[in-house]
């Protein structure tokens, strides 16, 4: 049997296509038809992406609280249709922010670690990869500090932050547990509570950076990271053996 543009034709000599319409088989219309019904959810995906990109902005600039979801829509172009039909609310957006932006952070991380047993020295080695890819980006600094702040004033926010923080621990200790036995390490303290205190750390020095701003010109940046440098190497150095 022939799929034609203008109708179906069993194998007879009696019929004919009344067209010279190019045939094509079952299994192409199959395949365009699973393209078509792709095409709503790559769309969609596009339209979350922008949306976090917007929202991180918006939030950076004036603020989580002050942010209003028509800020948001302002910004990335779109209605107040399109942000309902991806989030209920400005917190679920928040919570799905996150996710891709530490995603993004541990993704690199992970491929930075790639070859660390080859280091003659895979704790100094693991310590420069982290710094270089959990660098203090201003603009998320800021939207997390401001999220931490509404969250302290809201019971829901503040438990569906925890909630967060919690999935970031397990897979920054996951991510150690790999490291130290790629490099044939063994941690003499629990991976998790390694990672609660590789966060904190970190967090309140680049909040720190940050903070300080353009005033104090490169130097506090380079203050900040030689001291994150060398609180970490004291840190992983005592909690690891050979």
């Amino acid at each position: 049997m022939a799929i034609s543009a203008l109708g179906v034709w069993p194998h007879d000599s009696r019929c004919t296509p009344v067209s010279d319409a190019p045939t094509y088989s079952i299994q192409f219309c199959i395949v365009t038809v699973q393209e078509s019904e792709a095409r709503p959810k790559r769309r969609r995906a596009e339209t979350v992406e922008r949306l976090l990109d917007a929202a991180l902005e918006t939030f950076a600039e004036i603020g989580f609280a002050a942010a209003s979801v028509e800020d948001i829509c302002s910004r990335g172009g779109f209605t107040r249709g399109a942000f309902y039909s991806s989030f209920r609310t400005k917190d679920e957006l928040f919570g799905a922010l996150f996710a891709r932006e530490t995603a993004r952070e541990l993704d690199r991380a992970e491929q930075l670690l790639v070859g660390i047993e080859e280091e003659t020295d895979p704790v100094t080695a693991a310590v420069e990869a982290c710094l270089s890819t959990f660098r203090a980006d201003r603009t998320w600094v800021l939207v997390h500090a401001e999220y931490q702040l509404h969250a302290s004033r809201h019971p829901e926010a503040a438990a569906a932050l925890r909630e967060h923080m919690a999935a970031l621990q397990t897979q920054l200790a996951e991510l150690i547990e790999r490291g130290a036995a790629r490099a044939g390490l063994r941690l003499v303290v629990p991976a998790g509570q390694l990672a609660c205190v590789l966060l904190a750390m970190h967090g309140g020095l680049v909040l720190q950076q940050v903070s300080a701003g353009d005033r104090s010109g490169n130097r506090a940046a380079d203050l900040t990271s030689d001291l994150e440098r060398t609180a970490l190497l004291l840190l992983l150095r005592s909690a690891v053996t050979s």
